[in-house]
């Protein structure tokens, strides 16, 4: 079995014979995570009067952090009246003179002997993150009120530029796409699950719906307590979950939500017990996840935190975090 095969085998909850594995340390994985290349930003990193480093991304959205390890924050929109929104132009994302490089290792991975399975995070990856990341996030929440029409217009126009980013991944040859939508807080949904199925559902039942006749799974990132919404999730199409955060909503929880539905792709918790807890805890947390969400013949996909430096995970522990996802992970 390919690891292509095994990939799908897992998050179908298909008689799998392990867990599917993405990890940093140095072991056979199993998936290729393809990141395409964006259009240049209007403006890179640069030191400004006040000391802060200041960059303009490729949609005009000004960004500023006080350290070089940091993301930044969004602190200059280029949508400031929603009504006008039909006149901002999107970045050519889907344009493929940017995408060469990932679409090289593709084809070298599907005419491989033993390939991977092949993920990509789409072009236009995002349909909440991306609205109020160039609108605000206090201009995107007083639009659902105030500007619903306009709003709904604007997320409708990312959505069409999705589909076009799906249409791209089956022609590249990938076998899921994977989009970015926080819409959790520690506690609670950003917005109403009834809000979420007004303006957001209705597009990714049609895009992941498109995905799925194309031949791909659909994969999301989200973090946050949305436990509430992975049932409603699950029922527009989405295969896999992403989230780093689990004990928000707890693993039990989760399994019975969506349980043998749904494919979990997590890391162990990385504010809890990747933080406060000893190797010892790391490894039992590992248990009881492939014990819970994992206990399908399929179901989770082991990862870790992309900058654990940034959330203080030591060497050792993600050492350990690895250890364990490989050596319990077998059905």
């Amino acid at each position: 079995m390919t690891p292509k095969e095994l990939v799908k085998r897992v998050v179908h909850c298909d008689n799998a014979p392990r867990i599917a594995h993405y990890l940093p340390d140095d072991e056979p994985n199993d998936i290729l995570w393809a990141w395409f290349g964006r259009p240049p930003a209007k403006k890179e990193w640069h030191r400004i009067e006040n000391g802060h480093d200041q960059r303009i991304d490729d949609w005009g959205v000004v960004w500023e952090r006080a350290e070089e390890a940091s993301f930044g924050e969004s602190v200059q929109q280029p949508i400031t009246d929603i009504t006008k929104q039909a006149e901002f132009e999107f970045p050519p994302r889907n344009d493929s003179q940017y995408h060469q490089e990932a679409l090289q290792w593709i084809v070298e991975n599907n005419a491989s002997e033993n390939p991977l399975y092949c993920l990509a995070v789409m072009p236009f990856s995002s349909l909440f993150e991306e609205v109020h990341k160039i609108m605000g996030l206090d201009k995107t929440f007083m639009a659902f009120y105030e500007h619903p029409k306009d709003l709904k217009a604007l997320i409708a126009r990312m959505a069409a530029a999705q589909r076009e980013s799906i249409k791209l991944m089956a022609q590249y040859g990938c076998d899921g796409v994977m989009d970015y939508d926080d819409w959790g807080l520690q506690e609670r949904l950003m917005i109403s699950a009834d809000m979420m199925e007004e303006f957001f559902i209705p597009h990714y039942r049609e895009n992941w719906s498109l995905a799925h006749d194309l031949g791909m799974d659909v994969w999301m990132h989200s973090c946050g307590y949305i436990i509430e919404v992975l049932p409603m999730l699950r029922e527009a199409g989405l295969n896999v979950i992403q989230m780093d955060q689990q004990e928000n909503m707890g693993l039990e929880n989760l399994d019975k939500a969506v349980g043998g539905k749904m494919a979990f792709w997590c890391p162990v918790d990385i504010q809890k017990t990747m933080v406060d807890g000893t190797i010892a805890d790391i490894e039992q947390y590992v248990q009881r996840m492939i014990a819970t969400i994992g206990n399908h013949r399929g179901g989770l996909i082991s990862m870790a935190y992309s900058t654990p430096e940034a959330v203080k995970h030591t060497p050792e522990k993600i050492a350990a975090m690895c250890q364990a996802f490989r050596k319990y992970g077998v059905y």
